[in-house]
């Protein structure tokens, strides 16, 4: 094995592998790095210097070199080192130790072919993947997205149309990406040498459904011939493929596309213990890759190869067909803990042997069938729990407490998850989506129109994830991470962009479709889906088109359909009445809230947002006597209303809340911090703590009552509130303008104490906050006052002969 001495840009000398000082140089050396990456990040721990860190990254790299031949270090190695090239792309040290560092892995692989060229490799496929996804580019400009305004036939036109086009995309992608990792599976084959026994690679995820895009990941496991186990040279055989599967990574690493937080380094990103999974790569672009090697991904061949406290075992995803058949036994499930047992169920064949492939999927097949039973009743506490984390009006309402929309999670997962469900349900063995859709549909499963609107809706999840992703050139999920929105702005408007106004709704709509049907009795379901007024009307308001709801109720009333029932009637007004609250125009709210008030309202939903927005819209015209009797009228028949205990909560929640701001307006402050307590305990009972629009009102309500103690001269009281409205501030992405109040209100209180130190760096921090991230036009006069306010307190401190510098 060649020499690992190699000398960093501060000529430090790195220990030989072996030596018995290696694993306490190694610990030291790797939380001091730790420590100095740490000190040029900024709060979000994203670097503030990429020079800096790639010095930092160049010498962890040769770091984790030394622990060699272990080779979870040496993938490990292998991303610093491009980590620290991407940062300083003209460093010629750090390329000449990274083709070093290939020229020595070679030799500890025990390669046949110890002249290969990795980086060449890693070129030749970059050039590969640069093809697909210029085609992708091209392909996916020419789609059309659909008018809003036309007429049935044509849309229905556009929709198989849609269907059709994204269904050739995605095929053309799926097959330039098995390309790329076939041409790098025959070229490790060439370096190592004769294979020891047959094998295959097949593919999980994304790319085994057809869906994958030019920069998602590359889940795999190795399936090796039957008997291997039982030879006297098994070992060597498995070293052979794990090396394999080392050399393989570390190609698709050189591909410079490999998040350092994804292969977990331990003194950066250790999600075992508390605050260790701290530093966030924000510069490297996340593309291709191998899956994470986090212990709860660890989709690879190498598996999960470390050990936890909570799982002191491995599991490695090389194995012979039947054992690796085994990770579907309850008992293995249950121990691995995670759900690698629902993604080698999902497999398409990338590389190698068909024959073994082909027997793997028959005993897959044959092993659900046997364990039909209890498949049957962990798909049900899967259901459940993807119901809830992916719930469509759950995250639509989120996003309106959140800057941030998260394209996989909203979009893709609300319907892919949930199609891949019903075909395990009625034991359909594709994988693809369309694939099931199709099954299901020939079964007689679906009819027709349910057919076509599930396949329209993965086409336009497909097609929204495929051009977000192409647009940013990343893996990258979220819409606005790094833009700061205002309270009023819409979260959708870039999703809209890239479908249209049209598609985005019926998606949606198409979606929330089929997760309700998967909320009923699974054993006795009802498939079939139908769209109705009220769906397209809700859903316009959920996604923040505020004016097509108005406008099109007012169509709607104008040219009733004679089939509207008045519950669809009622609803709609509902809706418009919304509508005109969130676009601030209280009395046109009020007005439609009153007019419903006089009609014989059958439905108890609808009898309960009358009467608790009525008495909102009173609130907010600063009618607070009328509005404090409307919800003295009100609350009891609250209670008596047959709707979920959830919506009398949430209702309670808002009463109370009312009931807590008219008091405070009219200066009963005692009275109006009982109110905002009395409405928590109704929130808490009501909400998911972690909903981020949950966060936003709870912040608010706090702040609230800390305003009321100030008022009440109970200024340390006041103090504790706001801090526990801010730490919600800090630990979520609320708006600024929350955040604004919080800090004016303490330096209020601060003030009031005569603590003019403190009050001065809070009066300063919500300027700062309001000149940086709050539209300069609709703030000027509020950071004027607090320029007044600041030079009061400078008054003072003068007065006291302790003035601090600004």
């Amino acid at each position: 094995m060649g020499s690992y001495l190699s000398t960093t840009s501060n000529k430090q000398i790195i220990p030989e592998p072996g030596s018995k000082f290696v694993q306490k140089y190694f610990s030291q050396k790797d939380l001091r790095l730790a420590e100095d990456l740490r000190k040029i990040c900024n709060e979000k721990s994203k670097e503030n210097d990429p020079c800096a860190s790639a010095e930092i990254f160049h010498q962890m790299g040769l770091l984790y070199k030394t622990k060699s031949p272990d080779k979870i270090s040496l993938i490990r190695s292998a991303a610093l080192l491009n980590a620290a090239i991407s940062r300083q792309p003209s460093n010629q040290q750090f390329k000449d130790d990274l083709q070093q560092f290939c020229t020595e892995l070679l030799q500890t692989a025990g390669a046949e072919k110890m002249d290969a060229d990795l980086m060449q490799i890693s070129n030749q496929a970059a050039q590969m993947i640069k093809e697909m996804r210029d085609t992708a580019q091209q392909s996916l400009s020419v789609l059309e997205n659909i008018p809003y305004d036309i007429t049935i036939e044509e849309q229905k036109r556009l929709e198989v149309k849609k269907i059709h086009d994204i269904k050739l995309i995605q095929e053309e992608i799926t097959q330039k990406y098995g390309d790329v990792m076939r041409y790098i599976a025959e070229k490790c084959i060439e370096i190592m040498g004769k294979k020891p026994c047959e094998f295959c690679i097949a593919a999980m995820g994304s790319l085994a459904r057809s869906e994958v895009t030019p920069y998602s990941d590359f889940e795999h496991i190795i399936l090796l011939e039957e008997g291997v186990k039982k030879r006297k040279k098994q070992e060597k055989v498995l070293e052979y493929f794990r090396w394999f599967s080392v050399i393989f990574n570390i190609i698709v690493i050189n591909l410079k596309e490999t998040i350092i937080p994804s292969v977990a380094i331990p003194s950066l990103n250790d999600v075992t213990k508390k605050g260790g999974d701290w530093f966030f790569d924000s510069y490297t672009t996340r593309g291709i890759s191998f899956d994470g090697m986090m212990p709860f991904a660890c989709k690879f061949p190498l598996g999960r190869a470390e050990k936890t406290k909570n799982k002191p075992w491995t599991t490695e995803l090389i194995q012979t067909v039947s054992n690796m058949v085994k990770y579907l036994d309850q008992e293995e499930i249950i121990k691995n803990g995670y759900k690698i047992h629902q993604v080698i169920c999902t497999t398409t064949l990338i590389y190698g042997s068909h024959t073994i492939y082909g027997l793997y999927t028959d005993q897959v097949k044959s092993s659900l069938q046997n364990n039909k039973e209890s498949n049957h009743d962990l798909l049900k506490q899967q259901l459940k729990e993807d119901l809830k984390n992916f719930d469509v009006f759950e995250n639509l309402n989120n996003l309106f407490g959140s800057s941030k929309c998260n394209i996989k999670r909203v979009v893709y997962r609300s319907t892919s998850i949930f199609i891949a469900a019903l075909g395990q349900l009625y034991s359909i063995d594709k994988v693809s989506s369309f694939a099931i859709i199709q099954q299901l549909h020939e079964n007689k499963i679906i009819n027709d129109e349910t057919a076509h609107l599930l396949s329209y809706a993965v086409a336009v999840s497909c097609q929204v994830r495929l051009s977000w992703y192409m647009n940013k050139q990343s893996q990258d999920d979220y819409v606005g991470e790094d833009e700061v929105f205002h309270v009023t702005d819409n979260p959708y408007s870039k999703l809209t962009d890239i479908v249209g106004r049209k598609s985005s709704v019926d998606y949606f709509i198409i979606a929330s479709k089929l997760q309700k049907i998967l909320r009923n009795d699974l054993d006795n379901l009802r498939c079939d889906i139908t769209i109705d007024l009220k769906d397209k009307f809700e859903m316009l308001f959920l996604l923040g088109l505020y004016d097509q709801v108005i406008s099109e109720s007012k169509q709607f009333f104008e040219h009733k359909p004679r089939n509207a029932s008045l519950d669809d009637e009622h609803c709609i007004k509902c809706l418009e009445a919304l509508a005109y609250q969130r676009k601030d125009q209280i009395k046109e709210s009020l007005s439609v809230w009153e007019q419903l008030d006089q009609q014989d309202i059958q439905d108890d939903i609808c009898k309960g947002y009358v009467m608790v927005y009525k008495a909102k819209c009173l609130m907010e015209l600063n009618r607070y006597q009328e509005a404090l009797q409307q919800v003295d009228d009100i609350i009891s028949k609250i209670h008596d209303l047959k709707v979920p205990e959830r919506s009398k909560y949430i209702w309670l929640y808002y009463l109370h809340n009312t009931n807590g701001w008219c008091k405070q307006e009219m200066g009963q402050y005692q009275d109006a911090a009982k109110e905002y307590r009395e409405s928590l305990k109704y929130f808490d009972l009501r909400y998911d703590q972690n909903q981020p629009v949950v966060k936003v009102n709870k912040e608010r309500t706090l702040r609230n009552i800390g305003c009321c103690l100030y008022k009440l001269g109970d200024y340390d009281a006041a103090i504790s509130e706001v801090k526990e409205s801010l730490k919600i501030c800090e630990r979520n992405n609320v708006p600024v303008v929350d955040k604004c109040y919080s800090y004016g209100l303490l330096g209020k209180c601060h003030f009031a104490k005569a603590e003019y130190d403190t009050a001065l760096t809070y009066f300063k921090t919500k300027l700062d906050l309001q000149l940086h991230n709050v539209r300069w036009g609709s703030c000027r006069n509020i950071a004027i006052i607090i320029f007044i306010g600041i030079a009061k307190v400078l008054i003072f401190l003068q007065a006291d002969n302790n003035v601090q510098s600004l």
